[in-house]
């Protein structure tokens, strides 16, 4: 406790123009030593990266940033005295965020793109000797997530260089070789439909991993594009809409549970909720809600449990957080209901029933079901909705609405 104090008066009283070589210095030496001694040293860098000026900034920050480029590293490179790399990788991420909140843009801007470069370079070395190591990629989009909590709405119109990256990472291996540096290997990517790929074969720890990661980016991206021009136009939805909707389906890790640092089922699965679910909320309008309300409900319909559950807990949210805009998608979303009424898996069912419970809640419809030997029979229902209700609660873009469902 004591040292920490010291070490924190040091940063605190000693002058940059002293202290900041030293610590640049020290990193070769403090990786010999271990974990504790790597963190201490990113931790006092951190310290001594928030007291720093203006001027002391513009002088040294390209190389504080190229040292925690360089310790991003050690994910990938295993060194034999680092055996905590998850908490040592942090303490370099925070220096790195303590960094990038006291730059401008035009001094953050090369940075990250260099920061960019660095992570794609091992990408086009996995693609070109088929090394298998996406350590560096987990590294890099560790750093995204830390960005995009830190910076908000000032971060996600870097998204646009990362785009390509997202998707490739998101679709199945074999898709990744067809490669996404160019804009004309772009169109490959958008006919690749991911949903029929072999997803029966189950992830391995890191890509299960670096998916994770890339999802809980795209999501705070979502959550945070409020700005005039939104990054989530047409163009850029139509091109994440597939490759994320397919993760519904996609198979966990054998041994994930021997992993506690590696995201969990049940925390891979909550972050697809939110992630899809914000995406539409930030779409903003049902020429994009309907693509994505179709993608969700057809994974309805897989042999999976877990992604019929999953694609409910996504049309749940959509209701829940579009409310009466949701109006409009529910001559497509009742007969997928009525078909998961009669699922086998109780968890299905169940699920089923609760939003057709939200659905009547919100536009006044009845819906009639019967119950015979314990099994749901649909009878021949006629859901009516009222059209002045309609126009207030849907915006006049709905006046009417009968299904028949037998």
């Amino acid at each position: 406790m004591k040292a920490d104090v010291v070490r924190k008066l040091v940063t605190e009283k000693i002058p940059v123009r002293l202290l900041l070589p030293s610590l640049l210095k020290i990193y070769s030496e403090a990786i010999k030593s271990g974990d504790s001694s790597l963190s201490i040293t990113f931790e006092m860098l951190g310290n001594l990266v928030g007291k720093m000026d203006r001027s002391s900034m513009g002088a040294c920050h390209s190389k504080i940033f190229d040292l925690c480029l360089l310790a991003l590293d050690l994910r990938r490179q295993h060194p034999a005295s680092i055996t905590n790399i998850d908490v040592v990788e942090n303490n370099v991420i925070n220096a790195m965020i303590v960094l990038t909140m006291k730059l401008t843009e035009t001094m953050f801007k090369p940075l990250f793109i260099r920061s960019i470069e660095w992570a794609e370079s091992n990408v086009q070395e996995i693609e070109s000797t088929g090394n298998t190591n996406i350590d560096r990629v987990i590294s890099f989009y560790g750093l995204v997530n830390k960005l995009a909590d830190s910076h908000r709405s000032l971060f996600v119109p870097y998204f646009k260089y990362l785009l390509d990256s997202c998707v490739r990472h998101l679709i199945d291996a074999e898709d990744a070789k067809l490669g996404l540096t160019h804009k004309k290997k772009k169109a490959k990517l958008q006919e690749a439909d991911s949903n029929k790929r072999d997803v029966d074969t189950a992830l391995s720890l890191g890509i299960w991993h670096l998916r994770a990661l890339v999802l809980s980016s795209l999501h705070k991206c979502f959550l945070y594009d409020t700005g005039n021009l939104k990054f989530l136009d047409t163009s850029n939805f139509q091109v994440l809409l597939k490759p994320i909707v397919s993760q519904l389906a996609a198979e966990p890790p054998a041994s994930l549970e021997e992993y506690p640092i590696i995201p969990s089922v049940k925390e891979v699965d909550d972050l697809l909720v939110v992630c899809i679910g914000q995406m539409a909320v930030t779409a903003g309008t049902d020429l994009l809600w309907k693509p994505l309300n179709h993608e969700v409900l057809m994974q309805t319909r897989s042999e999976k449990v877990r992604s019929r559950v999953l694609g409910l807990r996504v049309i749940k949210y959509l209701v829940e957080n579009l409310k009466e805009e949701y109006l409009v998608l529910l001559a497509e979303t009742i007969p997928f209901l009525g078909e998961l009424l009669e699922d086998v898996e109780l968890p299905v069912k169940s699920l089923a029933q609760e939003i057709l419970k939200e659905m009547e809640s919100m536009s006044g419809f009845k819906s009639c079901y019967g119950r015979t030997s314990g099994k749901y029979r649909k009878q021949k229902t006629f859901l009516k909705f009222n059209s002045e209700r309609l126009k207030e609660s849907a915006a006049g873009k709905l006046n009417s609405l009968r299904l028949d469902f037998r």
